[in-house]
């Protein structure tokens, strides 16, 4: 997770229902294809499964960057490749299968993974796939001067080589705002 929902006032994003589930049931939901399933914020109201493990970026709010860092130390250590997703895209259920296949691909060509790339191009640096010795690699860069507290993901993921595969448009609706609640049909949130 890494912030702190500033754009919709600090209402818990996970909490947001789309329907019927949190924003972050749905999410965990669509890791079901991961052996090891590590959520990195605050679980706040949503019911995850028991295999399901919820733990805190070092600093709290320290970015994506930090999350994912802290994520990658919690899973288990025969992982050989990491999903990312962030805490706040219903519909990414709908990249799972593109991007398993494109993992496939592209690691046989040497690449070190693949993201997802958004109906209008944009590379999402949460929604992707990567081989976990290079993201290890990736985060102790990023982490040189011992801190990777406010590191972006695009600086994180930056050095390496990532293939890009195109998913459904819904696949990267994100929250961020309440104006994006509205559009993928959100309900909830305090203060709204």
């Amino acid at each position: 997770m890494g912030g702190r929902a500033e754009r919709l006032g600090g209402a818990a994003k996970g909490d947001l229902r789309v329907e019927g589930r949190t924003l972050l049931e749905r999410v965990v939901a669509a890791a079901d294809v991961a052996r090891d399933r590590v959520v990195v914020g605050e679980a706040g109201a949503s019911v995850l499964p028991d295999d399901v493990r919820v733990l805190r970026e070092e600093p709290p709010f320290g970015g994506p960057a930090a999350a994912v860092a802290a994520g990658v130390r919690a899973i288990g250590g025969d992982a050989d490749a990491v999903l990312l997703l962030a805490g706040d895209q219903p519909f990414v259920a709908a990249a799972i299968e593109p991007l398993l296949a494109g993992f496939a691909r592209a690691t046989a060509a040497g690449a070190d993974g693949v993201r997802a790339v958004d109906a209008d191009g944009r590379a999402q640096h949460l929604t992707c796939i990567v081989r976990r010795a290079a993201l290890e690699a990736a985060i102790g860069a990023a982490s040189a001067d011992g801190s990777i507290d406010g590191v972006s993901m695009r600086r994180l993921l930056e050095p390496l080589g990532l293939a890009d595969v195109a998913v459904p448009h819904e696949a990267t609706m994100d929250v961020d705002t309440w104006a994006d609640a509205d559009a993928v049909g959100a309900t909830g949130g305090e203060g709204r």
